[in-house]
């Protein structure tokens, strides 16, 4: 049987293209959109240890101050939603996690002690709380991370720092002093994010 394509026929097939198109300029606008109200995310890591609560940061090679393990959405296969194009906030503040803490704490770990639903924001960041038991952070400065591409990831972070609730409080200038007795700087947005963490009680282990 031979179709016989009418100018009608071939304006309805490029109303439906144009429609087609639209509709992924405007799915295009939105996952934009999401990205640019929250361009990072990242994990707060909360423990108890002899009465303390403490909280964990890490120092990137291009920082000199302290900040959480985080960094930015990845437009990638999501982690829950496998129909998704682009990563959620709560997928990259685990999977971010994971690298900069080479390895030492798991993905279903961190699934485990935080919630998708239990976070603060501050500027464009979105922080997750993760409440786990306190560990020795020397255990994951030894962690030797394999050569090449892939695991560069892993290499962000050059220190870590378990710093007491308390003192982060008192810190008007971002100064504190951290398990080990040494003096560190807290980068700009961690300030804000402890004082709201404080108001949702999440240091109250």
């Amino acid at each position: 049987m031979i179709k016989v394509y009418t100018s009608r026929n071939f304006l309805d097939r490029q109303i439906i293209k144009g429609q087609q198109l639209l509709i992924w300029i405007l799915a295009g606008l939105v996952l934009i959109s999401c990205q640019l109200a929250v361009a990072s995310a990242g994990m707060l890591i909360v423990s108890k240890e002899n009465g303390k609560t403490y909280l964990l940061f890490v120092q990137t090679h291009k920082h000199n101050h302290y900040e959480f393990p985080g960094g930015r959405l990845e437009q990638a296969s999501s982690l829950i939603d496998t129909s998704s194009v682009v990563e959620s906030p709560y997928e990259t503040a685990v999977r971010e996690t994971v690298e900069e803490m080479r390895g030492y704490l798991g993905r279903q770990q961190l699934y485990a002690a935080s919630s998708e639903t239990n976070f603060v924001e501050a500027g464009k960041y979105r922080i997750y709380i993760a409440k786990l038991p306190y560990f020795n952070i020397n255990e994951v400065r030894e962690i030797k991370i394999p050569k090449g591409k892939k695991w560069s990831s892993m290499r962000e972070v050059v220190n870590y720092a378990w710093v007491n609730a308390e003192a982060i409080s008192d810190a008007n200038d971002g100064m504190v002093t951290n398990s080990e007795g040494q003096s560190i700087e807290l980068g700009p947005d961690v300030l804000a994010v402890v004082k709201k963490g404080h108001s949702k009680q999440w240091f109250d282990l």
